[in-house]
């Protein structure tokens, strides 16, 4: 049985968006190539999967970087696809969805363009054309809503399989005591730049960051575990962390903007399983929603 407050605020959500945006077809755009997608939605929330893309055309050689990751986060696209399907389940609105299809041998969009594309002209044209479809689906965010949430979203292999959230903050920045993170100085670097001076709950950032309303938390009380969170507030030395990379920064209120951005990395144990990974797409699903409640839109229906 669904949670009532949660039909609530499904229906105060449809309510609210409709007298925004109404029941508008969506554009389904690829770029050059069909090596970048871009699925327009009609709700203040965006996701950009950068690394789980299968092409490998002839055309463009592989990277040759030394030492870069040409790993694919694999069923990453998957999971974004399903996230995208179940909102829409749930309250009838689609979040902007854009997707790089070039293996990331071929192509890393969430590196500057330089380490990105190798100097090759195609390659450099789909890291383009990603990032333009993000500043698109961004910008119209910000005009239609006021202000929102961006997700890169990834898959990481490290040993410890559990979600890790990137707010552009290190996992030695987040061992550092409260009143030091709290400081103004650490607010301008951060992926929630906006969030932290405009939220509903005027929390802190540290309350924000692993707070008992905190993303992190939302997750841990679905049953993810999850660092930064409550209970995991932040990961051990020895113990790797993804904090947020090119993307983060770049699309983020960090940079501008109202829009905030987190980078959400997804263990392999739990993408490997395919019931499992949908799950996971729906708890996530409702967790933005949540989140988009709690912290942005008060009366709003999701």
């Amino acid at each position: 049985m669904k949670n009532p407050s949660f039909l609530i605020l499904i229906l105060f959500f449809a309510f609210t968006v409709n007298q925004v945006m109404g029941q508008a077809p969506y554009n389904h755009v690829f770029g050059t190539k069909d090596y970048v997608e871009y699925v327009e939605g009609n709700m203040p929330f965006v996701i950009s999967i950068p690394h789980d893309g299968t092409l490998r055309p002839e055309d463009i050689p592989d990277r040759t970087c030394i030492g870069c990751s040409k790993n694919q986060d694999i069923y990453t696209i998957e999971i974004g696809k399903a996230i995208r399907e179940h909102i829409f389940k749930l309250t009838g609105f689609y979040p902007y969805l854009i997707i790089s299809h070039l293996h990331r041998a071929k192509l890393d969009p969430n590196r500057s363009i330089q380490e990105a594309a190798d100097k090759h002209e195609l390659a450099e044209i789909a890291w383009t054309e990603f990032h333009h479809f993000i500043d698109s689906a961004i910008t119209e965010v910000e005009q239609k809503f006021g202000k929102g949430l961006y997700i890169d979203l990834h898959g990481h292999r490290h040993k410890v399989d559990r979600v890790e959230l990137g707010y552009l903050v290190s996992g030695e920045e987040l061992r550092l005591p409260d009143e030091f993170l709290n400081d103004e100085s650490f607010h301008e670097y951060s992926s929630l730049k906006s969030l932290i001076s405009n939220n509903n709950k005027s929390y802190s950032y540290i309350a924000l960051l692993r707070g008992p309303e905190s993303f992190g938390a939302m997750l841990e009380n679905r049953g993810y575990t999850t660092v930064p969170s409550l209970n995991i507030p932040f990961p051990k030395e020895d113990e790797p962390f993804f904090s947020g990379g090119f993307n983060t920064e770049k699309h983020s209120s960090r940079s501008g903007g109202t829009v905030d951005g987190i980078q959400v990395e997804i263990g392999l144990e739990l993408r490997m399983e395919p019931v499992g990974r949908i799950e996971f797409a729906k708890t996530l699903s409702e967790v933005v929603l949540k989140y988009l409640k709690t912290y942005y839109f008060e009366n709003l229906t999701y």
